[in-house]
């Protein structure tokens, strides 16, 4: 007799891709939309701490943000990783194999925290000014400690921010999407309820966003533990699957690579765009991570729509139904343009009011119109991106994924930032970002159309309907 996961995971093979990119990817975007939010929370209430203060607030985010992101690219890498694994072997009806995969992943999420710590906390200092920050004014000296104070606390607990960042993928695969998209959701919820309190109402400025952070992740951590221990889940664990092998971590490095270096390069183009934002002003990184900021806004729901598309691609690919990856990746590939395009609408229509969100000084706001009309470019492919991300993770492809997921930020991005600063001076560092995304999607779609033709999937606007 079947378990109650068995049925879950097969319905992704059987039920109506509309239906299954809802069930999966809905959840996805909703919580990942949220999550966003956690930055952008961040700097809406530094940002309007009274005086000067509030600018370098922003620009403090601004130098810690590198610094996250590496962090997130390995976790979420791990994560994507086993969760292409595990969606594979339970298509394949080897539920042993996921169990381990899952195990695994639960030992590596605690050792990267462990090892966030142990690594950044004692070098903080000189991870910052590689990154631009310094001390060479006193405004730029206030600029790098804000930045130690708000990274510190993070540093101190990442091992409760990577459980809760890696875990809700295994969970997700085993067909059970709702669920971590719900803790993330009420994570990010008191996340937003706190920051106000802790920043300004208890005058703990960047410090306070950092607690509410800490105390949001950690309330995630704890149900997700409870997840497991109550035995919610249909995975089933043996103490010695939780020992890592060199045959699983090669299977989830050799997918979950791909998002490590598509983050990772993503985390060097923030520290070199930070450090040439400074060398014009060190306001320009303010703007800058505010333009980061929005970005994220347009980019988390696409890359939750992402995490619904790979377990869906994996299962079915693994169960031999081609025809229905197809229709998960086109139909995945609409929703995100048309996300997109409304992302590109209104940031144009609309540039400066979304900044004056952040902060009202008339020359912040300024230099932050122009940016976010150039920006805004780019807010049009970077769904579409994602959504083909994911065709190529769950497949198991694991250096077409390296290669595409690494292109726009090292292949385009980084001589772009070089290049075009250079010519155009501030414009020009503005305009690198959507230049690079153009020549990305260009590549990946033509990389979609090899691949679409060595499996025989036709393409497709309209299916059949079959659902089960």
């Amino acid at each position: 007799m079947k378990q109650k996961g068995e049925h879950r995971s097969a319905a992704m093979g059987q039920q109506s891709i509309w239906k299954l990119l809802f069930r999966f990817s809905g959840p996805a975007i909703v919580s990942m939309t949220v999550a966003s939010t956690y930055n952008m929370v961040d700097r809406i209430w530094v940002g309007r701490i009274p005086g000067e203060e509030g600018l370098q607030s922003l620009a403090a985010l601004g130098y810690v943000f590198p610094i996250m992101i590496a962090f997130m690219a390995v976790l979420l890498g791990t994560g994507v990783g086993a969760a292409s694994l595990i969606s594979r072997r339970l298509g394949a009806d080897n539920r042993n194999g996921a169990n381990r995969a899952a195990a695994v992943t639960i030992t590596l999420t605690l050792v990267l925290g462990i090892l966030m710590t142990a690594i950044v906390l004692p070098n903080l200092d000189g991870i910052l000014r590689l990154i631009g920050a310094n001390d060479s004014t006193p405004y730029d000296a206030k600029v790098l400690q804000l930045a130690k104070d708000y990274m510190s606390i993070l540093t101190t607990f990442a091992f409760v921010n990577a459980f809760s960042l890696t875990i809700g993928s295994i969970i997700r695969a085993e067909g059970s999407p709702t669920f971590p998209s719900v803790v993330m959701i009420i994570s990010a919820l008191i996340n937003i309820a706190m920051d106000p309190i802790l920043i300004h109402v208890l005058d703990m400025g960047v410090t306070g966003a950092a607690i509410a952070t800490v105390i949001a992740r950690s309330v995630a951590a704890v149900v997700f533990v409870y997840y497991f221990i109550s035995k919610k889940t249909s995975f089933r664990f043996r103490l010695k699957n939780f020992l890592p092998d060199i045959k699983t971590l090669k299977e989830i490095y050799k997918v979950g690579l791909a998002s490590i270096v598509r983050m990772s390069a993503f985390a060097f183009v923030t520290l070199l765009a930070n450090r040439i934002a400074t060398g014009f002003d060190t306001n320009y990184v303010a703007v800058l991570s505010i333009m980061f900021s929005i970005s994220s806004f347009a980019f988390m729901p696409t890359m939750g729509l992402g995490q619904g598309v790979l377990p869906l691609v994996g299962y079915n690919s693994g169960a031999g139904l081609k025809e229905r990856v197809g229709e998960v990746v086109n139909k995945a590939s609409m929703a995100a343009l048309f996300w997109g395009a409304m992302c590109t609408l209104v940031a144009l229509l609309i540039p400066t009011q979304l900044m004056s969100m952040f902060n009202s000084d008339p020359v912040f706001l300024e230099n932050g119109t122009t940016a976010m009309r150039i920006f805004a470019i780019s807010f049009f492919t970077v769904g579409l991106q994602n959504v083909l991300s994911a065709f190529f993770q769950g497949l198991g492809r694991g250096i077409a994924s390296l290669i595409l997921a690494s292109s726009r930020q090292i292949i385009f991005l980084i001589p772009a930032i070089l290049i075009l600063s250079r010519l155009f001076n501030v414009t020009g560092l503005w305009a690198s970002f959507p230049t690079a995304d153009l020549c990305a999607i260009t590549l990946t779609m033509v990389w979609t159309v090899y691949e679409y033709r060595h499996l025989g999937i036709r393409f497709r606007l309209r299916y059949p309907h079959n659902e089960a």
